[in-house]
């Protein structure tokens, strides 16, 4: 029997793998296309970039649920792709990755789709000079329904489902109203939305960045003081047991609904290269960590390491399990007393 007390962050994220996890949500292809600047058209007044190659990654749900499997956890992904390329792709990338794709539902029209060209001179360092968004124009309403249908229909097996709202079409007001009726029924629903959290009603738990708590809350997040009255108040207004206020280089703070507030200082502070899709893996491992019973406490910390670790790479990723527990040695982390 493992002795809670002394539980250390191996031991926790042993715990973890084989958990099941539902992703909900918008799966996007990130796609980075570098090259180098040769001159300046005789056209327009633009650069002519010189292609050199180009460089896939999972972003949105699809981000989160690779996440997830990194971790061992047995991850399925449930949404709504085109009937594309960038689908193929995704698909994949996410079989590669051991995420299962049998729920997701392929719409007519395209899948999300972000390019970003990077370009410079010989010699020089890629930056970033464009981005091009390929989103979905089909009405959500005509390819939803199955979301919310399969949600229902398998959740009973999960011992959590993550929701990871990017606005694409996958979550509507039906699947939205699917996740109230298996939180109030005791399933663990967590939430990640970009630009709707005050949607989510009834999660379990809820993990906003500051512009999106500050939209919920509707004042300025400039200091400690605020960040406290903005989190009671989100807890108070979404009816949630947990709110894991992501605040950048000012760490992590967590508000529960029984009132206790912890926070944690950011991990690896002088090696961020790249905050590209940090917040998938802060939902994804602090849902597992739920899931795994860790308490919530716990998970916030495994979850700030893991960040730690994603942040130092280029564009999204994931963080393994030896690189959390190498991520918190070095920053002196240890887990609190993992509730019985």
């Amino acid at each position: 029997m493992v002795d809670r007390s002394h539980i250390s962050v191996r031991e926790a994220l042993e715990q973890i793998s084989g958990r099941r996890v539902f992703v909900v949500g918008d799966a996007v292809l990130d796609t980075y296309l570098y090259g180098e600047t040769v001159r300046v058209s005789r056209e327009a007044p633009v650069l002519v970039v010189r292609k050199e190659r180009m460089d896939y990654r999972l972003g949105g749900a699809a981000n989160t649920a690779a996440n997830l499997a990194a971790l061992g956890v047995r991850t399925s992904l449930i949404g709504v792709v085109g009937s594309d390329a960038a689908a193929k792709q995704l698909r994949a990338m996410l079989e590669d990755k051991r995420v299962d794709t049998t729920h997701l539902v392929e719409a007519p029209g395209a899948t999300p789709n972000k390019m970003r060209i990077l370009a410079g001179a010989f010699g020089t360092a890629r930056q970033q000079v464009l981005r091009i968004d390929d989103e979905p124009r089909a009405a959500a309403s005509l390819v939803n329904h199955p979301v919310a249908s399969l949600l229902r229909n398998y959740a009973a097996g999960v011992d959590a489902i993550i929701l990871s709202d990017y606005s694409q079409g996958s979550i509507d007001a039906s699947v939205i109203a699917a996740a109230r009726e298996l939180s109030a029924a005791g399933h663990l629903v967590c939430v990640d939305s970009r630009q709707r959290l005050a949607s989510f009603v009834g999660a379990s738990a809820v993990t906003p960045n500051i512009p999106e708590a500050e939209a919920l809350v509707g004042f300025a997040l400039t200091d400690s003081d605020a960040v406290a009255r903005a989190g009671r108040q989100i807890v108070a207004e979404l009816e949630c047991r947990h709110c894991l206020l992501k605040q950048g280089r000012a760490g992590m703070s967590l508000f529960g609904s029984d009132g206790n507030v912890e926070h944690v200082a950011i991990v690896g502070e002088d090696e961020v290269a790249d905050v590209t899709g940090a917040g998938d893996t802060v939902i994804a491992v602090f849902a597992a960590g739920l899931a795994a019973g860790l308490g919530a406490g716990n998970a916030m910390r495994l979850a700030n390491c893991a960040a730690g670790v994603v942040v130092t790479k280029i564009g999204t990723a994931s963080a393994s399990p030896e690189e959390i527990v190498n991520a918190a040695r070095r920053a002196g982390m240890e887990l609190g007393i993992w509730p019985g």
